[in-house]
Order: C-alpha cells, then structure tokens, then sequence
C-alpha cells in the first residue's frame, strides 16, 4: 500500500563508478551458488506471522547496493492451487520479502518498522520458466537497491531494480520503490487518513465461479462476476475474505496491495476471455504495473473498472498479450492504478 508522497530518489556512492551489467550478473551468480535452501529466514525479518507464509531462506550482499536473496517455491501451496504454473501471485510475494529481508538484514532498517509500497512492476520474460517441476523451485532474486536517507543516515525507503530466476534461468525482471516508516509515524498517518465510521456495514457480496476468473478453489477467488459497463469496459466489486491466510496473514488496517493486484488479475483474465473469446484457465499475466496513490480502506466498498485493449504482439514471448487497464476506486476516488498484459500460456 502506499501513501501520495515524494519517491524515493536513486542514490549513488561519490567517486566510485557503476558495475557493468556483466559484472553486476557476475557477482549475483557467485554469490547465489553458496546461499542455503534448507530452511527458510525467521518470519519477523519478511513481516510474516505464519512460518508457512516464509519463502525467502537466505540472502548476501554482492556489492556496495545489489544483493541476492534465495527462496523456494512450493508447488502445493494455497494461492498457487497446484497448477501448471507458479502462480504470479506467488511470485509477487516473494519479491516482497525479498525487499523486505534486504532492508532489515542489510541495510538497518529496524525490526517493526512500517514498509509503504509504491509501486512493484513485473514483467515476465519466459513462461517455460514458470513451469511447475518435479521438485520445488529454487529461486534466486537479483537487486540493484538505490536507497535514501534523512540527515541521521535513516533509511527513509529506497527504489530498487532485479530479475527473478527459477532454477538457474530468469523468469522474470522488474522493479519498485518503498518508503519506510517508525510504527509511530504510521499510526499518526492512518489516523488522519481514517473516516469511515466504525459501525459500517459493507454488503455481502458474492464471488464470480472460479472457472470464469482462472481460478480453481473458490477461497481464493477475490472479485464478483464480471459485468460490461461499455465498449471494452467492465467492472466488478472487490470481494475480501480476512481468514484467507495468504492474503490476510496478519490483521491488517487496510486493504493490501497484493491482494489488489490479485484482484486486478482476475478481472483481467475474465474480461480477456469474455471479450476475445479465450479460456480463462489459459490465460496468465505477462506483466504488472502498479501505481498506489492511495490507502484502500477495509470498511469502504472496492471497485475495479477495467478496460480492455485488442490484440497485440509480444515480441519478448513471441505470443499476442492483451493490455489491460484497472483502476481501484472507493467511493469514487482511484486508489490504485494497475496495467496488466494477460497472454494464453498453452
């Protein structure tokens, strides 16, 4: 989630010139072939409150900003629904913790420290990679971290760069920005921002059939069924489930951006399939794009707006993607702006 706040700006270190890429690839390789996998890093230091939840094991530093950090996939777990291909939101979490292990483990931001996403982007480069194998996948995460600081040499949050590899290959390459917070500074952020009434009812709404949103366990569905509002347009309401215990690890106060994304996710892959006469279960998301601008507020009703593209080529995958715009919205006002391209992986 995130707040409307200044970036963070890219950092350089006076007097000392950038690695190459070779150099940069280099260093991330040699430091990854000595990272552990057989147990996974304790959940405080990924803001998890389930061990099950942790995917991160291990991580090191292979210059003045980049690092590495392992993880391994399961192939059975809840929001990934054994099918053929590691979910996406699955991956996403895992760059999470990623970002999240870097800041504490590397560079000092203290345990209970509150971290705001701005924006998490992620793009897929090979969907061969994303296939679900005989045995876990392990996954090495690459990060080039620009970092800034207040006058004390805090971390305030930092923007960062990387590609995520599955066993040995890279499947996917992307980037962010977060700020980090005192746990006193945000609660005095979300007092100000909190106006909902605390006896407000939110109406119970009724998920889409998973078939229809690529999903297969209808836990994990996130939206209601789809409705066209125009030419290319369509729209569904966010539907929350707070036992789910992925999605709602720990109580939250607000909405959380995975599960936006997620959300965006499957009104993407439904909309695609309606309107383009495609299967929803053949049908994954090439890239993410996310701008937070706004906290999205667990008592107020959530809405997804999507508008959807033709036919294009995608030259990196060698396939047509369809791209796809939603906005979330509450009570009128755009919280979040995602862009998604859903492609056919079959």
């Amino acid at each position: 989630m995130s707040v409307p706040e200044a970036r963070p700006a890219e950092a350089s270190v006076p007097g000392e010139a950038p690695l190459s890429t070779e150099a940069v690839a280099t260093a991330a390789a040699t430091a990854g072939a000595t990272l552990r996998y057989d147990a996974t890093v304790s959940r405080t230091l990924v803001h998890r409150t389930s061990v099950a939840e942790v995917f991160v094991t291990d991580s090191a530093s292979t210059g003045e900003n980049t690092f590495v950090v392992a993880a391994q996939l399961p192939r059975g777990h809840l929001i990934g629904e054994n099918a053929p291909l590691y979910d996406f939101t699955l991956l996403v979490e895992v760059v999470r913790q990623a970002g999240v292990l870097v800041a504490h483990r590397h560079l000092g931001v203290e345990l209970g420290s509150a971290f705001i996403f701005r924006a998490l982007n992620l793009r897929t480069v090979g969907l061969a990679q994303l296939r679900i194998g005989a045995t876990p996948a392990h996954v090495l995460v690459s990060m080039t971290v620009h970092p800034r600081r207040n006058k004390a040499g805090r971390i305030q949050g930092f923007t960062f760069t990387g590609d995520v590899s599955l066993d040995g290959e890279v499947a996917l390459a992307g980037d962010g920005a977060l700020l980090i917070v005192s746990q006193r500074a945000y609660r005095t952020l979300r007092a100000k921002r909190r106006t909902a009434a605390a006896d407000h009812t939110l109406p119970r709404f009724t998920a889409a059939a998973p078939s229809s949103v690529g999903r297969r366990e209808a836990r994990n569905v996130v939206i209601t069924e789809p409705v066209p509002t125009g030419p290319g347009n369509v729209s569904a309401q966010l539907v929350m489930d707070p036992s789910h215990p992925h999605m709602f690890d720990h109580p939250l106060d607000h909405v959380p951006g995975h599960l936006q994304m997620e959300a965006a996710r499957q009104l993407g892959i439904a909309s695609v399939a309606r309107l383009h006469g495609l299967s929803p279960e053949t049908l994954t998301i090439a890239s993410i794009t996310t701008d937070f601008t706004d906290y999205a507020e667990l008592d107020q009703v959530t809405e997804l707006r999507a508008r959807v593209d033709g036919f294009r080529r995608h030259e990196e995958l060698r396939t047509l993607t369809v791209p796809v715009a939603v906005d979330v919205q509450q009570d009128g006002a755009v919280t979040t702006s995602i862009r998604l391209d859903v492609v056919q992986w079959t």
